[in-house]
């Protein structure tokens, strides 16, 4: 989560950073703002005045802000303590009310996971990232689903859930990731999936994040004995399939 600093930078993760922490800076303004309860523009900065029921101002600025490392651009909202002034900035600060945009924790991903999964599983954090939380959790299930396609586990007469029982069967997947592929990836993007629609808690997509990244961990880590235990149970991953 964005922090701001005293000095008014925020820290932030940077998308431009590939999910790295940054120090997002900001340029002093250039000229002190007049009170108005109308938007005022300057030097990058936008400060918008509420009149409150008492007469009296309350400050909010939206603050552009650039990543140290990459050069990429943010905006800050933030809150002023009343009747202090914006253009004082940092001091009278209340808080940081958002700041946009922020990545999510990049996982780790072997070298091994296939493109096209790896693609998937970016396009998911993308997705969390903008708080679009029943997109990602339904990626997140696509992500286990091609996980047991590409290692020979999807067949006409098995579905998710047998594919996911025969994996941990074989020994390729725990008993507790078991559990873990089922309650958090699988039954959250089946609800997204099939049932009406409902918010989906942000926890939520963020434990389907780190148990999809495990799963891939589990198949690909050491890809060369994951594919003779597979190779072992009758299985025929990808890398056995005939190409055309």
């Amino acid at each position: 989560m964005a922090k701001l600093t005293q000095t008014g930078s925020i820290i932030a993760r940077c998308r431009g950073c590939e999910g790295g922490q940054s120090t997002f800076e900001w340029t002093p303004f250039l000229s002190d703002p007049r009170y108005n309860p109308v938007p005022v523009k300057q030097g990058g900065q936008v400060i918008h005045l509420e009149k409150c029921d008492n007469g009296s101002f309350v400050n909010t600025l939206y603050l552009l802000l650039r990543c140290a490392g990459c050069g990429r651009g943010g905006l800050a909202a933030i809150k002023f303590i009343p009747d202090q002034h914006a253009h004082n900035y940092p001091h009278g600060v209340d808080r940081l009310l958002w700041f946009y945009p922020e990545a999510c924790d990049r996982l780790r991903l072997p070298l091994a996971v296939p493109d096209g999964i790896r693609h998937e599983f970016r396009e998911a954090e993308h997705c969390l990232e903008a708080g679009c939380f029943r997109a990602a959790a339904a990626l997140f299930r696509s992500v286990l689903d091609k996980t047991m396609r590409a290692n020979g586990y999807k067949t006409k007469a098995m579905d998710l859930y047998k594919q996911i029982e025969a994996a941990a069967s074989d020994g390729v997947i725990t008993e507790p990731r078991k559990r873990r592929a089922h309650d958090d990836i699988r039954v959250l993007g089946n609800d997204v999936l099939h049932d009406e629609w409902d918010q989906v808690p942000e926890e939520a997509v963020e434990a389907a994040h780190h148990y999809a990244q495990r799963v891939l961990e589990d198949f690909y880590d050491d890809r060369p004995t994951t594919l003779a235990q597979l190779r072992g149970k009758g299985r025929v991953p990808d890398e056995d399939k005939p190409t055309t």
